[in-house]
């Protein structure tokens, strides 16, 4: 067997080998727990969605309690501000991918509850920058179960042509709701 053809086959080995990686690797999500078959999600076009802020790590800090503790009045009305951002991109990011994402009324139960882990707003100057980072958890429910859990999570490096951190988290949060809306698409088969 001459060398051309033993490293021909040797690249179809890899190749073959490396196809189901390939698949798993393009996917925006991480999935924890997936219904089915057939999955809960079959049929879902819309969902109203919670927000749970209450276990999110902020920069190097344990909570958010810890990472505003340190803050002024005005930098605190910030972050408050960029939360309500980021819950407003989640929902246009799954809009963008065709579900009807909604928030949902204060006494009813959610299709979805969004659960931060971790949250960097970062910072842009000349001389330093640091992106912005998101992490978040969705957990899909159905009749009060919880039916499937994905992991997302994005980065928007901070530039000049993104230097607020208000632009780049609502960045991040459609990418995050985006990613979300596929992984609804890809439960149904389309």
């Amino acid at each position: 067997m001459t060398k051309l053809r033993h490293l021909r086959r040797l690249a179809l080995a890899f190749a073959l080998a490396a196809a189901p990686l390939a698949a798993t690797a393009c996917k925006p999500y991480a999935v924890v727990q997936q219904s089915g078959p057939p999955s809960a999600l079959k049929g879902v076009t819309s969902v109203t969605v919670g927000f749970d802020w209450s276990k999110v790590t902020v920069l190097d800090k344990a909570s958010e309690a810890e990472y505003l503790a340190e803050k002024t009045a005005e930098e605190r009305a910030d972050f408050a501000k960029i939360k309500q951002e980021t819950d407003a991109a989640i929902l246009e990011g799954m809009r963008d991918r065709g579900i009807d994402a909604a928030p949902a009324a204060a006494d009813a139960a959610p299709d979805l509850v969004v659960s931060y882990i971790h949250v960097t707003t970062g910072i842009y100057t000349p001389v330093y920058s640091v992106p912005s980072k998101l992490q978040a958890r969705f957990s899909f429910q159905k009749d009060g179960k919880v039916t499937d859990v994905i992991d997302t999570k994005s980065m928007v490096g901070a530039s000049l042509t993104t230097p607020s951190d208000h632009q780049r988290m609502e960045m991040a949060g459609r990418n995050v709701g985006k990613s979300a809306a596929k992984y609804v698409s890809d439960a149904q088969g389309k």
